[in-house]
């Protein structure tokens, strides 16, 4: 996943297995991320490329190759794994990034038309212990005759209200560098992050979040100035860009300068009450604190928002259940096992059913 940081970063450590995979510091080359070492290529054809020359065969197989445990890589999720291609295989882990860069590199290995794909729209806000970060999504595209494929380690954990886009090669890998970036920032080790950005930003000058991104480095290293014009160049590409408006004003706010500060922070606070996955998380803090009222008010305000996410409406109906008010959980239960319905899924008639049984009691 892309990262993009919303608030002052502080320092915390890094995994083990991060630090483990990420001994040298300095930065690989776009090639060194994407290489597939003579070992992996060895496997892969064993496994793929010479027991098939049938596009749809070999996907199939490659999948099979991607998560198998007794014959294949056996792949595990991880979200700190912000691997190269050869670091995947050699962990077993990935997050969705470099999930991504291994599956589109063995892909075109074995002869296939495919691409990387971001969502843009995801939720996906995380606490890192005293600071907020929130991600992107990435996955891989595959093109077979005149159908269309999505290879995607979380499809089932990511909530999402727009469609997959392809992106460029050199998109794809400046969110690489980005989240590594990102990464050592947390740790806090900004001169070690600065290169990193650099690499994304020459990669993808444009991007937004990358340049947010750059503002907080920017910033924690103590390059004021830098971090100023980062958070304003991406204003300049997304003028809601809730990190940038954010950063910015925090910016100021250290500052002593609030006439410049209050202005962002209301248009942040603005893009926020529009933004549904925030309506949900702290509709969800809300009901962890005990405060129902609050709870309630934010889902119904998410679902205003976006109402075909069938989670949003489960949650209303959880806090309606303890609230006591059994009929209004039925409704919203209901409208949640609809849409799930719809999207193939099947996991809550046996709670409708209890709810149901509660009322006629």
């Amino acid at each position: 996943m892309g990262r993009w940081f919303l608030a002052v970063i502080l320092a915390i450590a890094a995994s083990t297995t991060a630090r483990a995979a990420h001994a040298d510091e300095t930065p690989p080359s776009p090639e060194q991320v994407m290489a597939i070492s003579p070992e992996l290529r060895q496997a892969f054809r064993a496994a793929v490329t010479d027991r098939s020359t049938s596009p749809n065969v070999r996907l199939d197989l490659m999948m099979a190759f991607l998560f198998d445990t007794q014959n294949g890589l056996g792949m595990q999720y991880d979200h700190a794994a912000t691997y190269t291609v050869d670091q995947a295989f050699r962990t077993g882990k990935a997050n969705c990034l470099a999930f991504t860069l291994l599956t589109l590199a063995l892909a075109r290995e074995a002869g296939l038309d495919a691409y990387a794909q971001q969502i843009d729209d995801v939720l996906s806000w995380r606490q890192e212990n005293l600071h907020l970060v929130r991600t992107n999504h990435v996955n891989t595209g595959v093109r077979v005759q005149q159908r269309r494929y999505t290879i995607d380690v979380a499809s089932s954990e990511i909530l999402t209200r727009t469609p997959p886009h392809a992106i460029s090669d050199d998109a794809l890998l400046a969110i690489y560098y980005s989240n590594r970036a990102m990464e050592l920032a947390i740790d806090g080790r900004y001169a070690d992050a600065a290169p990193y950005m650099a690499v994304s930003l020459a990669l993808d000058p444009a991007s937004a979040n990358g340049l947010n991104n750059a503002g907080v480095v920017a910033s924690r290293r103590g390059d004021i100035a830098a971090a100023e014009d980062h958070y304003r160049a991406a204003l300049e590409r997304n003028a809601e860009h809730w990190g940038a408006l954010a950063n910015l004003a925090q910016l100021y706010e250290r500052q002593g300068d609030t006439a410049r500060a209050r202005p962002l922070q209301v248009r942040s606070d603005r893009v926020l009450r529009r933004d549904p996955f925030h309506q949900f998380i702290t509709g969800a803090q809300a009901e962890s604190a005990g405060d129902l009222t609050t709870a309630v008010q934010r889902y119904r305000r998410a679902i205003r928002l976006h109402p075909g996410e069938h989670r949003f409406h489960f949650a209303l109906a959880r806090a309606l259940v303890q609230q006591g008010d059994t009929r209004g959980a039925i409704r919203a239960l209901t409208v949640a096992r609809d849409l799930a319905d719809r999207d193939g899924m099947t996991p809550y008639q046996a709670k409708l059913d209890l709810l149901t049984k509660r009322q006629h009691r």
